[in-house]
């Protein structure tokens, strides 16, 4: 098999459609099943069910369809690895928030200091996917979540630890308790662990909010509209509370607060990627243990 019968076999599978497929990769519809078949004679099985008018996995090629994807994206990324433009390209990822709250600035200066290096940062959003396929594959050398799971092949080192905070655009007398979360007002993010089991200790079991995003930077722009009130980390609120836009908001608890780790292939850790990309974190410590 060459990358392009998978590419062929993604299109396919992505749009059931073999015109569609070739209209989307740019080729003839005959291109396409011509190397649907070579590919289908390469792993001895066949991958779709077509008739005149429908196309359809079989069970093999719905089984086949996510190593499919691994293989063309290790393909990509190691042709952009033996890029003679630079020295090394380092991939990291991590939710959103922490890229543009935590760790945006210290990329600019990290660039300025290592011109030779490529750096390609993801926000993702199946943090799942970014450890079970992504950073087990190699394709991301260093990972950034905050609620990681204990994985043999994988190193967790701590990064900091982000205080949750109660906030709105508008200040409140009464501290807030458990009741208000059944109100209007009140905006809900399922942040990482063990901010949800903390939650549902407060709200009770079955608790559903009256508004949710997965989103922070929604949710920010929520409260900054006057939408409610809500937690959000303090490196978020920090700059919109400095400037009197949002404040904080007493409460009868405590929310547990949030620990990020920095996460690689334990095999990996002399690879220069990793290395880079500790050190792009500012993990020096971990270049000398």
């Amino acid at each position: 098999m060459d990358s392009a019968q998978l590419e062929a076999f993604i299109a396919v599978s992505k749009t059931l459609n073999f015109t569609k497929a070739s209209d989307h990769l740019h080729i003839s519809q005959s291109a396409v099943t011509a190397r649907i078949k070579a590919l289908e004679l390469d792993v001895g099985k066949t991958l779709f069910l077509r008739d005149n008018r429908n196309v359809s996995l079989t069970s093999a090629g719905a089984a086949y369809l996510p190593f499919a994807e691994r293989m063309l994206r290790l393909h990509e990324e190691s042709k952009v690895t033996l890029s003679d433009e630079f020295e090394h390209r380092i991939v990291l990822s991590a939710p959103g928030s922490v890229w543009h709250y935590a760790y945006l600035q210290r990329i600019f200066r990290f660039r300025e200091s290592h011109p030779k290096v490529a750096v390609k940062f993801l926000s993702y959003i199946d943090p799942d996917y970014i450890i079970r396929d992504l950073l087990l594959d190699g394709v991301v050398h260093v990972a950034i979540r905050f609620d990681p799971p204990e994985q043999a092949k994988v190193t967790r080192i701590p990064l900091f630890e982000d205080e949750l905070l109660l906030v709105s655009a508008r200040d409140r007398t009464a501290p807030v308790t458990a009741r208000d979360f059944y109100s209007q007002a009140y905006c809900h993010i399922e942040w990482g662990q063990p901010f949800p089991d903390w939650f549902q200790s407060i709200a009770g079991p079955g608790f559903i909010p009256a508004l949710q995003t997965d989103h922070s930077s929604i949710m920010l722009t929520m409260l900054l509209q006057g939408a409610g009130f809500g937690f959000m980390p303090r490196s978020i609120a920090r700059p919109y509370l400095d400037d009197g836009r949002l404040v904080r908001l007493r409460a009868a608890f405590e929310p547990p607060a949030l620990t990020a780790y920095a996460l690689y292939l334990t095999e990996r850790r002399d690879v220069a990627a990793v290395q880079l990309g500790l050190r792009l974190l500012g993990i020096e410590n971990a270049l000398s243990d």
